[in-house]
């Protein structure tokens, strides 16, 4: 009955405070496009899309190897250490990005104010990650409510009142440094061994172990955002803004699986190192067909009502978008599905079989993303969706089953 009590508090606070966090950036540009007009919202699109591709380099292999490490081997300090590195790192490679890139000194500054809030955002992770493996997933909900609240309340009154995205972006990081000191740091304490120190061999070990997890995950940023890249060389400021909007809607399909799969993951990895692979794959297919069930509400609902909805919420005029959106949520639906494999892959710890396929779908994104807009234009944009989506879920499908029948003859 207590567990039951625990998985329910964990699942209502995670789902609630992801939620938020994944809808921070749609909060941002709703202000953005109402405030400052379409072309900041451009700017804004895009920075925010590289700042999120760099955040990958911080976060490096991120939570699910920490909580998912079965071995115990690695330490908290271990992984504290190890994200500061990163996070250092990260910062380097945006100042680096920022001398390279033709981007003036208005885009370069917005750039470097959303890396930096990236960044405490990676640093602070390594504490969730702490505090999920001791059951308090709770904790990490509420934390990411209090950042999430503050941190959009505080960005739209600066902005508001200043009229300046600058300002308004300057506030993201400073929220998320006071978040991780006064509630993130507190939290987890408790829960780190006083007498364990970290290892400069655990350390360069969480790098060696986990690159290619790395290399997945940041392969996937840009997978998600290559369209993005390639409307920034071929297309508008105001084009980009408009896709970004209705992007919006379709991030919530990735945010569902996230929140559904994040209580589970104790349990299935559990399941996995007690050798009950029918189980976990009882539970897999519950949370896929949850997705399915929700993508088809979503798509319902971005038919009949997503357009007028957004008009209303951006002020902006997205007539004649209607079947946009609905490829866009379909082809969101195929990367939600393709998300699932690839926990479960984590868990079954074939990282370097990941990695390859990321790599041939990167490739894909890449080609296809600056092919079809280079030759369709905005028609492009939505084909580039879906070839992608398609490629990265069929890829992971078959990696994943194959994985499970080789498992099952072992």
């Amino acid at each position: 009955m207590i567990k039951n009590k625990t998985i329910l508090r964990n699942f209502i606070w995670n789902t609630i405070g992801s939620t938020l966090a994944s809808f921070n950036s749609l909060f941002f540009l709703i202000a953005i496009t109402r405030i400052n007009g379409l072309d900041d919202a451009g700017i804004f699109s895009i920075t925010v899309a590289t700042a999120y591709i760099l955040y990958i380099f911080a976060i490096y292999s991120g939570r699910n190897c920490q909580v998912t490490d079965i071995k115990g081997e690695i330490k908290d300090k271990d992984y504290i250490v190890s994200r500061i590195i990163t996070c250092i790192g990260m910062l380097i490679i945006t100042v680096g990005f920022m001398i390279l890139s033709k981007y003036d000194q208005y885009k370069s500054t917005i750039l470097f104010c959303l890396c930096l809030w990236k960044a405490l955002e990676a640093f602070g992770d390594v504490f969730y990650g702490v505090l999920q493996k001791n059951e308090k997933l709770h904790l990490v909900g509420k934390s990411l409510v209090i950042k999430s609240i503050v941190g959009i309340l505080l960005f739209v009154a600066v902005d508001y009142f200043t009229n300046n995205l600058i300002y308004a972006c300057i506030s993201l990081p400073i929220v998320s440094l006071l978040t991780i000191l006064c509630y993130d740091l507190p939290k987890a304490i408790p829960f780190i061994v006083k007498e364990e120190k970290a290892t400069p061999t655990y350390v360069w070990k969480i790098y060696k172990s986990e690159f290619f997890l790395f290399a997945g995950s940041f392969l996937t940023m840009y997978i998600l955002n290559a369209p993005k890249y390639a409307i920034e060389n071929y297309l508008t400021n105001d084009i980009q803004a408009i896709y970004g909007i209705i992007l919006m809607p379709a991030s919530v399909l990735s945010l569902f699986a996230q929140f559904i799969i994040a209580p589970a993951m104790n349990d299935l990895t559990k399941l996995y190192k007690e050798n009950n692979l029918k189980q976990m794959k009882k539970i897999e297919n519950k949370i896929i067909y949850m997705i399915i069930g929700f993508g088809i509400l979503a798509i319902l609902l971005g038919y009949f009502l997503g357009i007028p909805v957004l008009n209303l919420i951006y002020h902006v005029d997205l007539t004649g978008y209607t079947m946009v959106l609905i490829a866009i949520l379909f082809s969101y639906v195929l990367y939600a599905m393709g998300f699932i494999k690839t926990i479960i892959l984590t868990i079954y710890r074939k990282i370097k079989e990941q990695f390859w396929v990321y790599l041939v779908t990167g490739i894909i994104a890449f080609i296809a993303s600056n092919y079809l807009i280079y030759i369709l234009g905005e028609k492009g944009i939505v084909l580039s969706y879906f070839v992608i989506m398609l490629t990265y879920y069929l890829l992971f499908f078959a990696l994943a089953k194959y994985q499970y029948y080789k498992k099952n003859r072992e």
